[in-house]
């Protein structure tokens, strides 16, 4: 009999469609080693090219972080965790009073394809874009700002990015 529990599908938390999904294929990790890359909020700073700092709160119960990130563009966003799954995967909303996205929801998966290699999946959902100057530079600023840090990250987890798609159609402008 299979103990791993089916994880809540991301409409469980949103139903925003996804406007940026970037994959990373990797080897020469365990999921484990990914994960925590991926789940420890302090590492963000070394790959996403707009955080400035990262301040944490009191571990939740399952284990998982609570924490705030200061954004070069975007001010200071608040990150909580909706489903903490260690080593496969991670749901969070981020939120914050400069923050133009206000349903912004993101999962982070790891999925092995070996001993060794797999593909860090990294989706992020929302439709609610405030400002009518932010649904305007969104789409042209965010893409490639994310595309750049994760060709950053991709090089930490021992891999390359394979996907990276974004779609903005239907964000008010």
């Amino acid at each position: 009999m299979n103990d791993i529990a089916k994880p809540k599908p991301i409409t469980a938390y949103t139903s925003a469609p996804v406007r940026i999904e970037t994959e990373i294929e990797f080897s020469g990790h365990s999921g484990e080693e990914i994960f925590d890359i991926m789940g420890d909020p302090k590492r963000i700073t070394d790959w996403y090219l707009l955080a400035k700092s990262v301040h944490m709160h009191p571990p939740g119960p399952g284990g998982e972080d609570n924490f705030n990130v200061e954004f070069i563009y975007f001010g200071d966003v608040f990150e909580e965790i909706l489903d903490w799954d260690p080593p496969r995967r991670y749901v969070y909303k981020a939120t914050g009073d400069q923050f133009p996205i206000k349903d912004y929801v993101a999962v982070i998966e790891v999925t092995m394809t070996g001993d060794d290699s797999g593909t860090m999946r990294w989706a992020m959902h929302f439709d609610d874009v405030e400002g009518m100057d932010q649904q305007k530079a969104l789409p042209v600023m965010l893409p490639p700002i994310t595309e750049e840090s994760v060709k950053r990250l991709a090089p930490m987890l021992g891999g390359q990015v394979t996907l990276f798609q974004s779609n903005f159609d239907g964000i008010a402008v």
